[in-house]
């Protein structure tokens, strides 16, 4: 009798546990300075509750490794215009964590080697707009508003009355299913929706992989000033090699290279 009352509590504090959670799909394109969404596709999610979000792209296990090899090479015409080498997925991917309580983001990226980093919540300046359409089965809301130096567009759906989004964008009275930049440099589109999800699904908060456990949590600062020696680093081993391919180079602001400006 002790056991089956066991099951029955557990049972309980599972469905109990799902139910307080949510799962949204989206696709994710990022394509700094190229004044659209060509950049690869890749697949995302976010998992929240009521009390924090985690948002993954880029990941290994999420993609289908033919599907991205397809995407290296863009041609209009029939001549190359974007050519994208090396390896644009890492195992854990590239991860966003917030957590409401303590105001502040976590995440993960990987340029010449692994990067953690944890700010406190920028507060967007969000503008509501009296727009609708249905995303899925849900109803959705415009909202306009910048972060660090880009206009963003953000459809939310109240819905489900929580103020998360893909990646850093936040602060909205409901769920952000799709969001772009002014010229879709940076394009997250809808898949699909579980909300309350029907299985007890993972949500915790960002930790490092082994092999990076010796790396501090920098910050925004810090970030910025690597990613800037990264680039520069970076120009004339990206010249030779669009030469190779026979692809002409333009040379762009720092600002046109990083999704985040910073200004």
């Amino acid at each position: 009798m002790k056991k089956i009352l066991f099951f029955l509590a557990l049972l309980n504090f599972l469905t109990s546990t799902s139910q307080n959670k949510g799962i949204v799909y989206y696709g994710h394109i990022e394509s700094p300075g190229k004044g659209g969404p060509v950049g690869l596709d890749f697949n995302s999610y976010l998992v929240f509750d009521k009390s924090q979000s985690y948002y993954v792209t880029a990941k290994d296990s999420l993609e289908n490794e033919t599907n991205i090899e397809n995407q290296k090479i863009k041609k209009i015409d029939g001549q190359i215009t974007e050519i994208y080498l090396g390896k644009h997925t890492l195992e854990q991917g590239k991860q966003v964590y917030y957590n409401r309580e303590k105001d502040s983001i976590w995440w993960n990226k990987k340029y010449q080697r692994p990067v953690y980093g944890v700010e406190k919540r920028t507060e967007i300046p969000w503008k509501l707009i009296n727009e609708s359409k249905k995303i899925g089965n849900l109803l959705c809301k415009k909202a306009t508003g910048t972060f660090r130096g880009r206009e963003y567009t953000a459809w939310y759906s109240t819905e489900i009355p929580l103020p998360y989004g893909p990646w850093k964008l936040q602060g909205l009275p409901g769920l952000i299913l799709e969001a772009y930049d002014t010229n879709k440099e940076l394009y997250i589109y809808f898949k699909s929706v579980e909300y309350p999800v029907k299985k007890n699904i993972g949500l915790h908060p960002l930790t490092k992989t082994k092999d990076d456990k010796d790396l501090k949590w920098i910050s925004l600062n810090e970030y910025n000033e690597l990613l800037k020696a990264t680039v520069e680093k970076g120009k004339t081993k990206a010249i030779l090699m669009a030469k190779e391919y026979g692809v002409n180079v333009q040379s762009g602001e720092m600002k046109d290279i990083s999704i985040e400006i910073f200004d």
